[in-house]
């Protein structure tokens, strides 16, 4: 029995340090995972903060041409390139006094010039037309 008990008391003992050799290992394992998820959160702030910087930079660039441009297009930069390659400022001249032209915009495309012959004149022309025989009647009373 005494053999029994000083084996069972031994796997006890080993048993006993697996547990705290489990445990320790565990622990490590936890530790290192929290390392490496620090390490990564650490770079991604440095990459955020140097991202950030990189945006400043170019929107300062950006507001930089911005400017330029506007220099480059202002009326007196423009009057000083135009006289620098041999342009000169003319007197503004003035438009020709037009006379206006009687077209009634209101008439479709394709028509001849409206009747406007009285309403009375015509009434006879069909009457002396219907009754003579001749069609020229009105094209004669225009003459």
């Amino acid at each position: 029995m005494q053999v029994a008990g000083a084996v069972a008391a031994e796997r006890l003992r080993l048993n006993l340090f697996g547990h705290a050799y489990m445990a320790v290992g565990a622990v490590v394992i936890v530790l290192l995972f929290y390392l490496a998820i620090a390490a990564q959160i650490t770079q991604s702030s440095y990459d955020i903060t140097r991202l950030q910087d990189q945006q400043r930079q170019l929107v300062a660039e950006q507001d930089q041409l911005r400017y330029q441009e506007v220099t480059l297009h202002a009326p007196a930069q423009v009057q000083q390139q135009a006289a620098q390659s041999g342009m000169q400022r003319v007197v503004p001249s003035r438009y020709v006094q037009g006379n206006e032209v009687a077209i009634d915009l209101t008439t479709p495309v394709g028509e001849g010039p409206p009747d406007t012959t009285p309403l009375w004149l015509r009434a006879v022309a069909l009457v002396v037309n219907s009754v003579g025989g001749t069609r020229d009647v009105q094209a004669a009373s225009k003459h």
